[in-house]
């Protein structure tokens, strides 16, 4: 993929209705394991439950994103106050089609301040509880987000996501780190 290449991502729930998406994040990485855009000022549109009205925002720290290629979680490493913020979204593999990103989120994340093995944060529990209910979510579907949910946990506990952050993106795409 074209680095500096204007996408678009796309995140879907499993009924297919798109739920959020983010306008034109710049690719600044691609390599065999992921794909890696800048959210900087990156305009998000978020659709609610029923789909009538959307929340507009924009992304104003530096942030990066990185997809990894057919894993079950993406994450979001962000920068404020010199620490780094990691967000790691369990979600079905992407794909690429249309100049976007698409990808199918099951609402678990995990929140890690400043990379604080010691605080990380299992979010979004109830929704995801309410969503396999709603969209009755097969049992090995289900079985699928348990195990990634605790495939991610040791890989983050084991420093095994520090092989793929490259800082110095986020410094040279958003200035001065």
């Amino acid at each position: 993929m074209q680095i500096d290449k204007k996408i678009m991502v796309h995140a879907y729930k499993f009924d297919g209705k798109l739920y959020r998406t983010w306008e034109f994040p710049n690719v600044i990485k691609e390599t065999d394991d992921y794909i890696c855009v800048d959210l900087l000022n990156v305009h998000v549109i978020t659709a609610s439950d029923d789909g009538s009205r959307f929340f507009h925002s924009r992304l104003k720290r530096p942030t990066i994103w990185y997809f990894f290629k057919n894993k079950w979680y993406n994450m979001i490493v962000s920068k404020k106050s010199n620490k780094y913020y990691y967000y790691i979204n369990i979600a079905g593999p992407f794909i690429f089609e249309e100049d976007a990103i698409k990808y199918i989120d099951f609402d678990l994340d995990y929140r890690i301040p400043d990379a604080q093995v010691s605080k990380i944060n299992l979010l979004d529990v109830n929704e995801f509880n309410k969503h396999k209910v709603k969209y009755q979510y097969p049992i090995e579907l289900i079985n699928k987000i348990e195990s990634v949910k605790e495939e991610v946990l040791v890989l983050f506990k084991e420093h095994k996501f520090d092989e793929y952050l490259n800082f110095d993106l986020i410094h040279r795409r958003n200035g001065k780190g």
